[in-house]
C-alpha cells in the first residue's frame, strides 16, 4: 500500500498542471479577445471527460488529464493560427475539430445503440469489415443521430467566424508552443487510463494482447501431435448430420416458436410432421457472433468455464471421428481468420464460401441473400460417398441488418405504413431495422432452413440416417430497434432458437436418444451446449472429460435448471422473456 504514495504527488502535479495550462488559455483567450474558443473548447472538454465516466463507471485522473489536454493543444494551436485567410480559417476549423469527433462519436453510439461505448463496442469495430461498419451506419443512423454532427458544426463556424476580426490577436508562437509541447509530453509520460480517447486505445491494446495469445495458442492447437485427453469414434456409414449456424434470429419473432404472423410457415409443417423439435427454452450465451460463436463451436460454456483458445474446436472434432466435414459460408471469414471461427472453419476438408474474397476461390461481390448457399449443399449431398459419414457446417448471413437486405423482393409480405416509414427514417435511420423488415427476413430464413431440411430427406430417402441442428448466434431487440450490444444489453438480445430435425430412421435406430430430446425440449439451453449436443446428435461415442453428456440435448443426463442458466458468457443469470406482440401496422401482399 505504501508503494502507492509516491504516486499521488505526480498524479496531482498531472492534475495542477492541466489546471494551470487551461487557466491561462481563458485568461489568454479574453486578453487576446478571443474568450469563445477557450471557454467553448474547456467546456467540450469537460463534455469528453463526463462521457468517459459515463463509458467507464468512474474518474480516470490520468485518462481525464488526457482528455482536456487534447483540447488544450488544439485550443493553443488555434489561438496562436492567423486567421485572415480563407486557407488559415479553414485550418483553424479543422484544429478544434478534430478533437471534437472524439465525443461526438460517443454521443452517435448513445444515440443509435441506447448505450455508453464499453469494451465491446470498441472490439466489434477492430473486428469489423468497411462495408460491415457502412451497412449498419446506414441502417441504424437517423436524421436525428445527425442533428448532433450538424450542430457541432455550426458552433465550430461560428467559433471562427468571430475570431478572424481586427481586434483579434494571436497567441505569441513561443507561449503556444510551450503549452503544445508540455501538452504532448504529459500525454506521453501519463499511465494509459480510460479516458474518452484513451479508452479505445487502452482496449485496442488489450485487444492485441488477447489476439496474440489466441494465435499462438490456436496454433498450438491445431497441431496434431499435442496429446488429447479424450478418445472419440464413430459407428455406422453414410450417415448425414448438418449444423446450420444461423445470424441475428429473436424466436419471438418466429411461428413456430408462438408468434402471431406466419413467419415460419414451412417449419411449422415439418413441425407438424413429427420430424422437427423445438427447444422451447433455447437462448444464446453472449449477443456478439464472435463471442457467441467461440462457444457454441468449441467445448468452453458456462459449466466448465474454459477458455475457447484452450478448447477442442467442433469441426476438427468430426475429423477425427471420421466424419467427411463441409463449410458452406455466406458470411466472411478473411476478417476473422486469425480468430476462432475462422479457425475453426478452416478444420473443414471442404470450404466454400459464397462471400470472401481472400480466404477461398468462392466469392462474390456482392453479398447475396442466403439461397445462394442452396446449389452448393445440394451439389456436396449429390456427390458424397455414401460409404462415409457426413458432417456439413451452414453459416447463414441470416437477420443480419440490414433486415430489409436479406430476402428477395418476393419476401417482402409485411410493409411498414407510410407514416411509420416516415418517422423511422427520420428518427430510426430507415426501414432497415423495422419489426416489418425483420419479420420478412424471418420469413425467407424459413424458406432456407426449410429447404435445407428438404434437401436432406431426399437426400437420405426413407431409410437414411441423419439429422440437422439449426442454432442462431444471438438475437435481436427489435422492440426497442438496437439490435444488439453488450453497451445496452436487453434479454431480448439473447433469446435465439434452436431447432432440430430428425430422419425417421435415426427416430427409430436412436430412440434412446430421441426419447431423451424429446424428454429435454423444455429445458433451458444455452447455445454453448451446441458442441456437445452435436456429438450426441452424431452418435459418436466419447470418451475423457471433454464431453459433457449434461449439456448434451440427447442425453437423460441433460440438466440446467433457470437458476443456473447463465448468460454473458457465464456473468449474467439468464431471465426469460413472453413472446412479443406483433407489428400493428402489417399488410400482406
Amino acid at each position: 500500500m505504501s508503494a502507492l504514495f509516491p504516486l499521488i504527488p505526480v498524479k496531482l502535479l498531472f492534475v495542477g498542471l492541466t489546471v494551470y495550462i487551461w487557466t491561462q488559455l481563458i485568461k489568454r483567450g479574453t486578453a487576446l479577445n478571443q474568450p469563445r474558443v477557450s471557454r467553448l473548447m474547456l467546456a467540450f472538454a469537460i463534455v469528453s471527460v463526463i462521457l468517459a465516466i459515463i463509458s467507464v463507471g468512474k474518474i480516470y485522473p490520468y485518462g481525464a488529464v488526457t482528455d482536456l489536454l487534447v483540447f488544450a493543444i488544439a485550443t493553443s494551436l488555434f489561438m496562436a493560427l492567423p486567421m485572415r485567410t480563407l486557407a488559415g480559417r479553414f485550418l483553424g476549423f479543422l484544429l478544434i475539430a478534430l478533437p471534437l469527433l472524439g465525443p461526438l462519436a460517443y454521443l452517435l453510439h448513445y444515440q443509435v445503440v441506447g448505450g455508453a461505448m464499453n469494451k465491446d463496442s470498441f472490439i466489434a469495430v477492430f473486428q469489423t469489415t468497411s462495408a460491415e461498419a457502412s451497412e449498419y451506419l446506414a441502417s441504424f443512423t437517423s436524421v436525428m443521430s445527425v442533428i448532433p454532427l450538424l450542430l457541432a458544426v455550426a458552433i465550430l463556424v461560428w467559433i471562427v467566424k468571430h475570431n478572424v476580426g481586427n481586434d483579434r490577436k494571436t497567441l505569441p508562437i513561443k507561449t503556444a508552443t510551450t503549452y503544445v509541447l508540455l501538452g504532448i509530453l504529459m500525454i506521453a509520460l501519463a499511465p494509459l487510463e480510460k479516458g474518452l480517447f484513451t479508452y479505445p486505445v487502452d482496449v485496442y491494446v488489450s485487444y492485441q494482447k488477447e489476439m496474440t495469445t489466441t494465435k499462438e495458442r490456436m496454433a498450438q492447437f491445431s497441431q496434431r501431435n499435442i496429446k488429447k485427453d479424450y478418445r472419440i469414434s464413430k459407428e455406422g456409414q453414410g450417415e448425414i448430420y448438418v449444423v446450420v449456424v444461423g445470424e441475428s434470429l429473436n424466436k419471438h419473432h418466429m411461428g413456430v416458436y408462438g408468434y402471431e404472423l406466419d413467419t415460419t410457415p414451412n417449419l411449422q409443417r415439418l413441425k407438424d410432421e413429427g420430424n422437427l423439435f423445438i427447444a422451447d427454452n433455447s437462448f444464446s450465451n453472449y449477443p456478439g457472433t464472435m463471442a457467441a460463436l467461440s462457444h457454441a463451436l468449441t467445448a468452453a460454456n458456462q459449466k466448465n468455464d474454459k477458455h475457447y483458445t484452450q478448447s477442442l474446436g467442433i469441426v476438427e472434432l468430426m475429423n477425427e471421428a471420421g466424419f467427411v466435414t463441409h463449410w458452406l459460408g455466406n458470411q466472411p471469414l478473411s476478417n476473422s481468420y486469425d480468430m476462432i471461427l475462422g479457425l475453426i472453419a478452416k478444420e473443414a476438408q471442404d470450404v466454400q464460401l459464397t462471400f470472401d474474397i481472400e480466404f477461398h476461390s468462392m466469392s462474390h461481390k456482392n453479398h447475396q441473400p442466403d439461397g445462394v448457399l442452396l446449389p452448393l449443399y445440394k451439389d456436396i449431398l449429390a456427390q458424397r460417398d455414401a460409404g462415409k459419414n457426413q458432417v456439413i457446417f451452414v453459416h447463414l448471413m441470416g437477420n443480419h441488418t440490414d433486415y430489409c437486405e436479406r430476402y428477395p423482393e418476393e419476401y417482402k409480405r409485411y410493409e411498414v405504413a407510410p407514416l411509420d416509414a416516415l418517422y423511422s427514417h427520420i428518427f430510426k435511420g430507415g426501414l432497415g431495422h423495422s419489426r416489418e423488415c425483420y419479420d420478412n427476413s424471418i420469413l425467407y430464413n424459413d424458406h432456407v432452413v426449410s429447404t435445407l431440411i428438404d434437401d436432406l430427406q431426399s437426400a437420405l430417402g426413407n431409410d437414411g440416417i441423419g439429422g440437422l441442428l439449426y442454432f442462431a448466434d444471438h438475437s435481436e431487440d427489435i422492440e426497442r430497434g438496437v439490435g444488439h450490444s453488450s453497451a445496452n444489453f436487453s434479454f431480448d438480445m439473447v433469446e435465439s432458437p434452436t431447432l432440430i430435425w430428425l430422419s425417421k430412421a435415426y427416430q427409430q435406430q436412436n430412440s434412446d436418444k430421441t426419447a431423451a430430446l424429446r424428454h429435454n425440449l423444455g429445458q433451458y439451453y444455452p447455445n454453448d451446449f451446441v458442441f456437445d449436443t452435436v456429438i450426441g446428435m452424431s452418435g459418436s461415442q466419447m470418451e475423457g472429460e471433454t464431453y459433457c453428456s449434461s449439456c448434451d440435448l440427447f442425453s437423460f443426463d441433460y440438466n440446467l435448471p433457470l437458476e443456473n442458466a447463465r448468460t454473458m458468457h457465464g456473468k449474467l443469470a439468464y431471465k426469460p422473456l413472453k413472446n412479443p406482440q406483433p407489428a400493428a401496422t402489417v399488410t400482406s401482399q
